[in-house]
């Protein structure tokens, strides 16, 4: 019997752990852990460490930040927004491997900053550690790294943040390590640090490219050129529609996955509002926010029905709501009740106790959203509710539940694949499809951070690899790591019926296909398209009768 040995890959990204897992399994590679490398460092690092995740991170910054004097900022710290803001800026600094308390001297701005991070770090579990601090304890426990982690290859990166590189390099004395970087660019701070670097030629993959008329347009050309290939026997797994942004057009690929009832997974998560619990929540925040009418509360009732207080009211009890009142005021909701008696309820027994509780409840406002989510909400539905309260205040709830994602639920190793291009440079695929290749949108401007501006630490230094070199070099890895086709399409104008320039990425890429939005397509991909497309056929379907 073989001993499988311990060995170590390093990938990047969701889609990349899965598929590199599935092709491990397939290839009986036993022993073989598939990580980040913050995991990796993390499991070094021994006993309870674990990393700062997003939630966890978001709870102690709103526990904080009332307390602690934010100098500067103390004006905007109520603010929404200001909890993301923050998050996002520590999670920029501790990336950086930048010490933000031996900094606070140079600057008020920095001082703020390092109070706060002092005070969540507080509030945080003890095996909560910053990266510095995991480097720092895994450095101390290097000697283990062969038992740990054995071997280790890193496979699809391109980069790896300033913070795990003295990690990296003190493994090379312990373990051999491997940059597998096949026809992506290697960071030249590689050189001198004893890793091993692989190098493979680029892909030729057949690049074309596409005009559309609107970003809607560019989806549904997307959907259909999917469709054709699954037609000609592709496997969905080698087919990946992928963009820099991916939020601009997940509404469009959601209606359009459900009309061609095709499996295609959300690699980035799906809005939380777009599933129903999320919608239970939203419409409980929609009372919250906005307060108590007869319309927002049908709403929530026909979406908790089986919960909370409207659980006890018997079947169609809101015919007890007069149609022509708004119920607008606590006042009307008042005499409303006051008016109704046992005969008016289907049942003919007094329920107005249990309606005046939930009434009363859904009136007491934002102060009391943890007590009311509580009462109205349970199971998904409950857990999206308290989640959108960490991240965000409760005045503007229906605004942060508008952000929030989840996973699609879908098996990304068997289906098309929708993603930000970050994930496809990460796991490529044979068959791909990259929209929005429009200026400014790919490859996107660069930003200042929104708490630590350019002046007081440049932007190079906080964000060593800044989202618009980022594109580029995801843009260039794409190609290079494609191994059959690349379409390149982009929007000539925008919902609004602007033009829309094209990206600089297209330069020298050759002519573009005018795509026109009313052409019979090549290859419906739903039956709607299909009937749309030939209007004798659609003229003769009983569905047009009438």
């Amino acid at each position: 019997m073989s001993i499988a040995h311990r060995s170590t890959l390093v990938v990047h990204g969701r889609l990349a752990m899965r598929e590199s897992r599935l092709a491990a399994g397939r290839g009986g590679r036993h022993g073989l852990q598939i990580m980040s490398f913050e995991q990796a460092a993390v499991r070094l690092a021994g006993g309870f460490a674990r990393p700062i995740d997003d939630e966890s991170l978001r709870a102690a910054i709103q526990s904080a930040l009332p307390a602690t004097p934010m100098g500067e900022l103390e004006s905007i710290k109520a603010l929404p927004g200001m909890i993301d803001a923050a998050a996002d800026t520590l999670h920029k600094a501790w990336r950086a491997g930048i010490d933000l308390a031996a900094r606070a001297a140079d600057h008020s701005r920095l001082d703020a900053i390092a109070r706060l991070e002092a005070a969540v770090l507080d509030q945080l579990p003890p095996g909560m550690m910053r990266p510095l601090d995991i480097v720092a304890a895994a450095t101390a426990r290097i000697a283990h790294a062969p038992a740990v982690l054995g071997p280790m290859e890193i496979v699809g990166l391109t980069e790896l943040s300033p913070c795990w590189r003295p990690l990296l390099q003190a493994l090379t004395a312990h373990i051999p390590v491997q940059w597998t970087a096949g026809p992506r660019s290697v960071p030249a701070w590689l050189d001198g640090t004893g890793v091993t670097i692989t190098r493979a030629p680029a892909q030729t993959p057949g690049i074309s490219a596409v005009s559309a008329a609107t970003a809607y347009h560019e989806a549904i050309e997307a959907m259909r050129w999917a469709r054709s290939l699954l037609a000609t026997g592709v496997s969905p797994s080698e087919i990946a529609i992928a963009t820099a942004s991916p939020a601009d057009y997940d509404d469009h690929f959601l209606a359009l996955r459900a009309d061609a009832n095709i499996d295609l997974h959300f690699v980035h998560g799906v809005r939380t509002v777009t599933t129903r619990e999320g919608q239970s929540a939203a419409a409980l925040a929609d009372i919250v926010v906005r307060g108590l009418s007869q319309s927002r509360l049908r709403r929530l009732a026909a979406l908790c029905r089986d919960s909370g207080p409207f659980e006890t009211l018997p079947e169609g009890w809101l015919r007890v709501l007069p149609t022509d009142a708004p119920l607008s005021t606590p006042g009307a909701w008042n005499r409303l009740l006051v008016r109704l008696t046992p005969e008016d309820w289907p049942d003919g027994a007094d329920h107005v106790p249990a309606l005046r509780t939930a009434v009363e409840t859904l009136a007491k406002g934002p102060d009391a959203a943890g007590e009311i989510g509580k009462a109205f909400l349970k199971g998904r539905a409950l857990a999206i509710w308290r989640k959108a309260l960490l991240a965000g205040p409760a005045a503007s709830i229906d605004a942060t539940l508008e952000l929030l994602k989840q996973d699609d639920g879908l098996e990304a190793c068997v289906c098309v694949a929708w993603m930000p291009a970050s994930a496809l440079a990460a796991s490529p695929r044979r068959f791909v499809r990259l929209l929005g290749l429009n200026s400014s949108r790919w490859p996107r401007g660069i930003a200042e951070d929104h708490l630590i501006p350019d002046h007081i630490i440049p932007t190079p230094v906080l964000d060593p690899l800044p989202v618009n070199l980022a594109d580029r070099r995801d843009f260039e890895t794409i190609l290079a790591t494609t191994a059959d086709t690349v379409v390149l399409s982009r929007a000539r104008r925008d919902s609004d019926g602007r033009l829309l320039g094209r990206s600089p990425l297209l330069a020298g890429r050759g002519d573009e296909t005018y795509l026109r939005r009313n052409a019979t397509p090549a290859h419906a991909f739903s039956e709607t398209d299909r009937l749309m497309a030939r209007p004798q056929e659609f003229a003769a379907d009983p569905q047009a009768v009438g």
